[in-house]
Formats: structure tokens, sequence, C-alpha cells
């Protein structure tokens, strides 16, 4: 589920870029600064007043929801990618690892996925059911493959990840490497 504005007519074109010129800096923001990010300052690095982010975005937990959409829509892509490797572990591999770095870079999706609870939550605001079914293809091809152990499904994926990105926060920046190591010599059948 994405945020939107309040009114359901289309919107003018100035009102598409310039929600398109928040969510850019939004997302600058709280890459860097997470939910320290405020709403002057990507107001001032989205060139607009503080009123135009409320338009599109009543609340700042609106705005995060719209970003925490984009993040996991980016991971379905990044599934896709995984899918697309000819060896079911090394498909596996490819998407912890470039989770890992994705996560070192971008705080705001570190606190987001160090939220457990509200990823696990079914009545959580943003659901990506594509990146789910994505990953549950990547697991399941790792488990026909026999690479994967088989106690290991998309929740307890889901919540190696989420320590994944717990882990990565306030550590040496090439940490990440040695963390997700740790996490695929786990999951790796035996």
């Amino acid at each position: 589920m994405t945020a939107a504005p309040s009114s359901h007519r289309p919107l003018r074109a100035d009102a598409r870029r310039n929600r398109r010129r928040v969510l850019d800096a939004a997302r600058a923001a709280f890459e860097a600064d997470g939910n320290l990010a405020q709403m002057e300052d990507i107001a001032k690095r989205a060139g607009v007043g503080v009123g135009t982010i409320y338009r599109h975005f009543p609340t700042k937990q609106a705005l995060i929801d719209e970003l925490t959409a984009q993040w996991m829509a980016d991971g379905a892509a990044k599934a896709d990618d995984a899918l697309a490797e000819p060896d079911p572990w090394d498909g596996v591999a490819l998407f912890v690892r470039r989770s890992a770095e994705i996560m070192l870079r971008n705080r705001g999706l570190r606190e987001v996925f160090g939220d457990v609870g509200r990823l696990f939550d079914e009545e959580a605001p943003v659901q990506n059911h594509d990146l789910h079914r994505k990953v549950a293809a990547l697991l399941d091809r790792a488990h026909a493959a026999g690479v994967l152990r088989p106690d290991v499904g998309v929740n307890e994926f889901r919540a190696l990840m989420c320590g994944l990105a717990v882990a990565i926060t306030n550590t040496p920046p090439d940490a990440h490497q040695t963390y997700a190591d740790v996490i695929l010599q786990g999951l790796k059948t035996p």
C-alpha cells in the first residue's frame, strides 16, 4: 500500500513533479539519517515548502510508509536478479549479499527492517506481496535443490534479514560482509 494525496482527482503536472521531488529528497534524507530526518530538511532539499510535503503526505509516517513501499519494490527487483541466477544457492547468496550492501548504505531501510514487529504484522500499512512471492520462490528453488536448510521458510528468512539490518547498524563498514557470510553459512544445508 502506498500513501496517496487526500484527493482522488489526478494530480496536476506541477503537483506530480513536486511529489516526485519530495520523494527523491525524502529518500536521500532517510537513507542518510533514518527517522532523524526532518520534514523541514526534506522540503529544503526538494526546493518546496513544508506545506507541499504535508499536502502529499499528511504525516511523517505516511512518507516513511511510501519510502518503505519503494524499498520493498527494490527488494522485489533484487529477488528477480537472484532468481535469474542459474544455481539456486548462488541466487540465495546474491540476494543476501546485495541486501547487506544496500542496508549498509540505507539507514532508513535498516530502521524499517529493524522494527521486526511492524514488518511481521499482517495488518502492517505497507505490504509487498510481489517481494514475498519472489523470496518464497527463491527459497523453494533452493529447498528443491537440497542446498537450503529445510527448516528455513519465508518467515525465518525474513527474521534473519531483519536481524542483518540490526547487526549492520553502528558497525564497521566491512562488517556487513561478515554478517552476510555468517547468515549464509547458517542457511546452507549441512
